[in-house]
């Protein structure tokens, strides 16, 4: 079995470039590397590849590497060339990976998964028609990474709404998602698996300062990690159960992170799914420029280490592709 890594620089940066691009960091090749290294210890012969735009090139470089899978932790482009040429790949499928924010919320409330109330602003002129409640929550309606979001998005009162619309809206060049803001603790849920998904252990985050996760937060590892979040054991089910129903009615395949917030009566609201979440995990052979991603952490809690944690999500993608797993 060869496997193929696919990266690209700006694999996860590009709508934060428009915003503050002094603030990049890109650790694609870094995290690449990563996953190399621990497919090769998990007895896979694997190979980084370096993504081109041009489609008749990287076929000729699939056919001449002989790859047999494709492990696709870069982003969507690379999902239509894998789909159009019939080559397996790790991860969920286009039609997920391309949906908005708001048709995922609408398919998870549509089995009753709960999420917070919402409306698109696609301008500043859609501001007037704002029902909600506040405080409120806004974000790009696409996107990777937290880009665009910093503590101003979190809005009290009607006035501060226009500003943070117009820097989604005219800045980013996206539709503004807004929800009631949720107060209480913001966890996440890691999951891998397609037939028989594990759901790894909860983890809590908290921040050394503000109020929510910012790209910097996230992509220069400043939060505060709690793995595993402790919880009464109902609530923890309950979150679990949650999460597991948006993950397979999402049809998320493979791996994938459900973000969500716990109010302050324990009552679980599921914000978004992440399908390219970060799998790098926290031991000694992590380079310190590389991120480490929360599903690394929650990787470690349940036991596994590198190899085995993506040899789990090899054997996934091979599963359903029903290739032989040995």
């Amino acid at each position: 079995m060869k496997i193929g890594v696919f990266w690209r620089t700006n694999r996860n940066i590009e709508f934060q470039k428009k915003i503050s691009a002094e603030k990049i960091v890109d650790d694609a090749y870094e995290e690449a590397k990563m996953h190399q290294e621990g497919l090769i210890k998990a007895g896979y012969d694997a190979v980084l590849i370096q993504w081109e735009k041009d489609p008749i090139k990287m076929g000729g470089v699939m056919k001449s590497e002989n790859i047999d899978l494709v492990f696709n932790a870069s982003s969507y482009d690379e999902i239509l060339f894998l789909e159009t040429f019939n080559i397996p790949y790790s991860g969920s499928k286009s039609n997920i990976v391309g949906m908005d924010k708001v048709s995922r919320k609408i398919i998870a409330s549509y089995y009753g998964v709960n999420t917070p109330k919402f409306q698109i602003a696609y301008s500043k002129e859609d501001i007037p028609k704002i029902t909600l409640d506040y405080p409120l929550f806004v974000k790009p309606l696409s996107g990777r990474g937290s880009s665009g979001i910093d503590d101003s998005n979190i809005i009290a009162k009607y006035d501060q709404l226009f500003e943070v619309v117009k820097k989604i809206t005219e800045g980013i060049g996206q539709p503004a998602l807004i929800e009631e803001f949720i107060v209480g603790r913001e966890l996440t849920v890691g999951i891998i698996g397609y037939s028989h998904p594990i759901v790894l252990p909860l983890l809590e985050i908290r921040y050394t300062y503000g109020r929510t996760n910012t790209f910097e937060h996230k992509m220069l590892d400043q939060e505060i990690i709690t793995c595993p979040m402790l919880l009464p054991k109902d609530v923890e089910e309950n979150v679990k159960r949650m999460a597991l129903t948006a993950y397979n009615v999402l049809d998320i395949a493979d791996y994938g992170r459900v973000d969500m917030m716990l109010d302050q009566n324990d009552v679980p609201y599921f914000l978004e799914v992440n399908t390219f979440a970060g799998l790098n995990l926290p031991d000694s052979s992590t380079p310190q420029t590389a991120h480490i991603g929360y599903m690394g952490y929650m990787a470690i809690q349940h036991g596994f280490d590198r190899a085995s944690f993506l040899d789990t999500i090899v054997k996934s993608t091979m599963e359903r592709y029903g290739m032989k797993t040995v």
